[in-house]
């Protein structure tokens, strides 16, 4: 870390202590002052550690207190190259405190690169990122080049309209995670407001894919003093999260109460765009003190909690009222990932604050978006992403406030007028046979044909050689007979939109004369399955000459093939 030259201790003192100690006690005074000045710097610093930084279990605190207005936390939007825009609106009369934080993807550690922002047209110096050579105390670099770089914002941050820009470049890979402000606001007609911000980057991690090394599991933020919980109307925790998987689980606790996101509590960091910024409300869950908030990583392969921040407040909510005004619905996929665009307002006369929006297909909720604040008069979009799994008719409804956590003017117009869509299947069914094995010896004729069969349609067929098997929830089964030699079975599936998908296996019956498949159909290693009218090689432990396939299209490719292989087995 570089020491400003207004840092730097005063040639003066030498000479004063040369003057009355002589000029080797001079130096050693001297001495002594440049080393407190150095260990009153060394804090500060924020260099690259793996498994975190400043902590690898913790986040630091930023500013804590109490003030008569409140606490913004806003921002987004999700992984995405620069320049990287986004907007905030600050409330109050002025600013407090006002940090504004800006996750970006290095690529690796070993990456280096620039960072420009621009926050209410004033610009910054150019930061750069050196990795695993950082030693900024206002970035925090942990894992494989992941940075969570801090800007005071205080005076310029003023109430109203805001803007950040953020653009990167180097040899890193440059991807802006999302941009977050946090502002601690006075207002004058506000309530009593008590708060901590807490801030780092932690790497939480699984194994390397070699199997070796330490893990690091779990963090947790300690929310220290005392508190009276029945003095408080409001309890609010926003957490921001870096670099999480949708689908691999993840646990939030406060006070060791498990926090759940809707009717989601086992995936918090789900955001399909590495960036995840969700508010909670822990009122219930409130102590005296001791207060605490753990995150356990689960199986998420690396998950980075960045940002903390709980605010009580004395006074309730305000006249509030929201509505969803607009909904943009494309063309509709079963099997596919949907994006579904949805306006929510505010209405009413005051702003509001935290609240979940979720997309129902019929009475289902299959997706959820959190909008942090919304001034009264405000509108903001919202995206679900939704992998449908389902086809057909459906009706589609996005709710405002769907946990009914938020006080409104109004409670009956939170949800637009269900919406009848048509969600198209083109997607083949995916069929598994488990029994026989491929190349299997049996030693009957008659022989038990089973397997697995998946897909987004109920309406469902599954035939072995052309004869049709009972399926039940998702499992098939049928006895064929065979007659002595060397056996193909044929497995095919179709579902109610005609999309069709077929698998095949060769079995021995004794008695044949045919030549062994273990020398001839698994000849060189490789087998090839016909899978959806294409062929897929399945590699075998053997050491003889492959057998190469083309592709082929629908049930007619997957029958010729299959003449193909024979053909090239008996040599005809």
């Amino acid at each position: 870390m570089k020491i400003k030259k207004s840092m730097r201790p005063k040639r003066t003192l030498e000479k004063f202590a040369a003057a009355f100690y002589g000029k080797k006690a001079a130096y050693c005074l001297f001495a002594a002052a440049l080393a407190l000045l150095i260990m009153s710097v060394q804090p500060g610093l924020a260099d690259y550690v793996e498994d975190g930084c400043p902590e690898p279990d913790s986040l630091k605190s930023v500013d804590s207190g109490t003030v008569k207005g409140g606490v913004y936390v806003d921002g987004g939007h999700g992984l995405d190259a620069t320049p990287y825009t986004q907007t905030f609106n600050v409330p109050g009369n002025s600013t407090k405190f006002a940090r504004l934080y800006v996750g970006v993807w290095g690529g690796n550690a070993r990456n280096t690169g620039t960072l420009d922002v621009t926050f209410n047209d004033f610009e910054f110096e150019t930061l750069d990122l050196k990795g695993e050579e950082d030693d900024n105390p206002e970035v925090y670099c942990s894992g494989n080049g992941v940075y969570w770089v801090t800007y005071n914002v205080t005076e310029i941050a003023s109430p109203g309209s805001a803007e950040a820009v953020v653009k990167t470049g180097g040899s890193i890979d440059g991807k802006v995670y999302g941009v977050v402000l946090v502002a601690v606001y006075e207002d004058e007609d506000g309530d009593d407001v008590k708060y901590w911000i807490k801030e780092g980057n932690v790497n939480l991690h699984g194994e390397s894919s070699d199997g070796k090394g330490d893990t690091n599991d779990e963090l947790t933020v300690s929310f220290s003093g005392t508190v009276n919980p029945d003095k408080y109307e409001l309890a609010s925790l926003s957490v921001v999260y870096l670099t999480g998987t949708s689908g691999e689980e993840d646990y939030l606790y406060f006070n060791d109460e498990q926090l759940s996101d809707g009717t989601n509590k086992n995936d918090i960091a789900n955001s399909k765009d590495y960036f995840d910024f969700k508010v909670f409300d822990v009122l219930d869950y409130l102590e005296k003190s001791g207060n605490e908030m753990r995150v356990e990583r689960g199986e998420e392969e690396y998950l980075h909690p960045v940002l903390a921040v709980l605010s009580l407040s004395t006074g309730e909510e305000g006249d509030m009222d929201l509505k969803v005004s607009d909904l943009v619905v494309p063309l509709l996929y079963a099997g596919e990932e949907n994006i579904i665009k949805a306006s929510i307002e505010n209405i009413g006369d005051d702003p509001a604050s935290s609240f979940q929006v979720a997309l129902y297909v019929d009475d289902r909720i299959v997706s959820t978006a959190l909008i942090s604040s919304l001034r009264n008069g405000g509108k903001k979009t919202v995206e679900f992403n939704w992998e449908a799994d389902c086809d057909g008719e459906h009706f589609l409804k996005v709710f405002a406030d769907s946990t009914d956590r938020r006080k409104e003017l109004c409670e009956i117009n939170n949800n637009n007028t269900p919406l009848k869509v048509n969600i198209i299947d083109l997607t083949p069914p995916e069929i598994e046979i488990e029994q026989p094995e491929d190349g299997e010896s049996v030693n009957s004729g008659l022989i038990l044909v089973s397997g697995t069969v998946e897909d987004t349609s109920e309406d469902i067929s599954v035939t072995v050689n052309g004869e049709p098997a009972l399926l039940s929830e998702g499992k098939w089964r049928t006895e064929v007979e065979l007659p002595a030699g060397f056996n193909r079975i044929f497995v095919s599936a179709v579902d109610g939109a005609g999309n069709m998908a077929g698998e095949f296996l060769f079995v021995d019956v004794p008695g044949s004369k045919e030549i062994s498949p273990k020398r001839d159909l698994l000849e060189n290693g490789e087998r090839n399955a016909i899978v959806q009218g294409t062929s897929r090689a399945i590699p075998e432990k053997s050491e003889t000459e492959s057998l190469p396939f083309p592709p082929f299209a629908g049930g007619a490719g997957i029958l010729l093939a299959a003449f193909v292989q024979l053909r090239r087995r008996w040599g005809k």
